[in-house]
């Protein structure tokens, strides 16, 4: 059994964050979970919110939208429709954001399901956004948490630089 966690943050645009850790909690459809080293194989899904990932004593703070997550082997994979670290959030956005879809929410006829489900799911994103946000305050994200020799080499792996 290895001991650590070879973690990957993917979103459609980029590689968020690749990098050893102890253990990575998540916000799954079903509830909160903890990921650590030798954790069973499993593919679930991920629920807007926030995800924490430890290494020793740092962490880094992810305010994600909803996703999967496939665990196996001591890697831990999470795709994702969005995620950023908690310097990366604009609070004033954010904000705008929550505004939006409740005020879409309360015009939207209760026929249209799908529409209910895109405009929840950008309230609940935008609210973890602010939580992240909140809860951090000045603390630094995972490009200064961890090493910037693995920040350089994700950003090139992402860009498609060799």
């Amino acid at each position: 059994m290895a001991d650590k966690l070879d973690v990957r943050i993917i979103t459609p645009e980029r590689v968020v964050f690749s990098h050893s850790a102890d253990s990575v909690l998540i916000p799954g459809a079903a509830g909160e979970f903890e990921v650590l080293p030798g954790h069973v194989a499993l593919f679930s899904t991920v629920k807007p919110g926030q995800i924490v990932v430890k290494e020793g004593a740092k962490q880094a703070h992810f305010a994600t939208g909803a996703g999967i997550v496939e665990i196996c082997k001591d890697v831990v994979s999470l795709l994702l429709d969005s995620a950023v670290g908690n310097t990366e959030i604009d609070p004033k956005e954010a904000e705008r954001l929550i505004a939006e879809a409740e005020d879409r929410l309360k015009n939207l006829s209760s026929e249209d399901e799908e529409m209910r489900f895109a405009f929840e799911t950008q309230l609940a994103t935008a609210k973890a956004r602010i939580e992240v946000y909140e809860r951090t305050g000045d603390s630094a994200d995972a490009s200064s948490m961890f090493s910037q020799m693995n920040v350089e080499a994700v950003k090139k792996e992402s860009s498609g630089d060799k």
